[in-house]
């Protein structure tokens, strides 16, 4: 799924979207029609078009979004060409009767005779609260008569037992999301300002450090499109845990890709929760799929070794502070998917001498795990993807590296595990 508004057509016909919902730019569109004598004549069709609102659910980035859509024959548009805009409207009510406004529009004359094959789709995903909203939607071209407008009811139910109630705290009702994100902006949401309350309060000093991994698998080298889907996951989840308040000790963010034997990203002292995301973003950028050099990818006996070394440096740096005075404990966490470290012997990492830290390990698994990690069964072909290429997502070459060290392990397959993960940890956190 994409978020953000966001525009799925055919022959390049583009919508072009306020850059923030309640900007001047929506204040004009809106102004520009009598929308509230619209409001008040009820719904419409007199403009072929078709209006849907999705069912609410919970995101990756752990808040409730919805998206409303709008879907427009490419042969209407043809009709009207090639004089004025296009333009829909989109006005959201929670139930303390605040409006959320935004809009979209496009010259008609860029219209193209192949567009008539195509459904043009506008959409817009917002995050809410658990509420009740009225929500309503409306099509018109300018300097032609008549629009069509759609009423509909959206009730937003809370979480049924939430581990989170109080993360929500303090956001607003409605936010739109990033118009038109580009790239990796499209996981990020860097125009989205609410940040979830994940205060952390420790009696002792405390040194927290987010490891995850972004190694591309095999098949992602070839097929760019799936690591893109993956980021879709994993990048959320970073921004989520960076928006972690530690109020007694430091937060140290870091992205690791094991075929590039280097970190990333790493952002050191993060506070109340401002993620880099810029920083992230470029960082990511210059790392893609794309540029990678077939020299520069590592075999993947090499992973774990890499793997070790970047543990064992943090753990080195713990026992370095302590002769500076520091004693903030160490707590470590590792997010990653499953990924084979080859096929030669498991080393597991030692434990630094003291036993004085904490390891919280998340694998998020997107493939189902086979009964044995060693199975002999074939397994399934996924779009003529060779077997080995298949098996290096199913066998957890960090988990046995970490063995060891008897992480707490959260395996995780969906938005709502990851926040039962993440209520686990704080609260864990929380009391040391």
């Amino acid at each position: 799924m994409k978020w953000g508004i966001v525009i799925l057509v055919g022959c390049g016909f583009v919508w072009a979207s306020a850059a923030q919902a309640q900007s001047r730019e929506t204040d004009l569109a809106f102004q520009a029609v009598p929308f509230q004598e619209w409001l008040s004549e009820g719904p419409k069709a007199q403009l072929p078009w078709r209006a849907r609102i999705f069912a609410p659910e919970l995101s990756q980035h752990q808040r409730i979004w919805v998206r409303i859509q709008i879907e427009v024959d490419g042969n209407e548009l043809l009709k009207r060409c090639c004089n004025g805009r296009s333009v829909a409207l989109v006005e959201i009510t929670d139930q303390q009767g605040r409006t959320y406004r935004n809009y979209a529009a496009q010259d008609l004359k860029e219209v193209k005779p192949g567009l008539s094959q195509y459904t043009v789709t506008l959409s817009w995903t917002v995050f809410v609260l658990p509420g009740d909203y009225q929500v309503a939607l409306a099509l018109y071209y300018s300097g032609r008569e008549g629009h069509s407008l759609a009423v509909e009811r959206l009730h937003v139910g809370s979480l049924k037992n939430d581990p989170l109630p109080e993360s929500w705290r303090g956001l607003p009702s409605l936010e739109f999301c990033d118009p038109q994100p580009e790239g990796i902006d499209e996981y990020l949401l860097p125009g989205v300002t609410g940040r979830l309350q994940l205060s952390v309060m420790t009696r002792r000093p405390i040194r927290v450090e987010i490891l995850e991994n972004l190694t591309p698998y095999r098949a992602e080298q070839r097929h760019p499109t799936q690591y893109k889907d993956r980021l879709g996951v994993f990048l959320p989840i970073l921004k989520i845990f960076g928006q972690m308040e530690v109020k007694n000790g430091s937060l140290d963010l870091t992205t690791l890709d094991f075929a590039r034997n280097r970190e990333t990203f790493v952002q050191e002292g993060v506070k109340e929760g401002h993620v880099d995301l810029a920083g992230l973003r470029d960082a990511l950028a210059a790392s893609t799929t794309k540029v990678i050099d077939v020299h520069d990818i590592r075999k993947s006996e090499q992973y774990g070794v890499f793997f070790r070394q970047e543990m064992a440096r943090r753990f080195a740096e713990k026992k370095e502070s302590r002769l500076e005075g520091d004693h903030a404990l160490p707590v470590l966490i590792i997010i990653s998917g499953m990924m084979q470290f080859g096929f030669g012997k498991r080393i597991s990492i030692a434990p630094p001498l003291g036993g004085n830290f904490v390891v919280y390990y998340l694998r998020y698994e997107s493939l189902p795990t086979p009964s044995s990690q060693r199975t002999i069964v074939p397994l399934p072909q996924v779009q003529g993807q060779p077997q080995l290429e298949r098996l290096e997502q199913t066998v957890d070459g960090i988990g046995e590296e970490l063995k060891d060290l008897k992480p707490r392990v959260f395996k995780v397959h969906s938005a709502e595990g990851v926040r039962k993960a993440i209520a686990t940890i704080v609260d864990e956190i929380s009391r040391m």
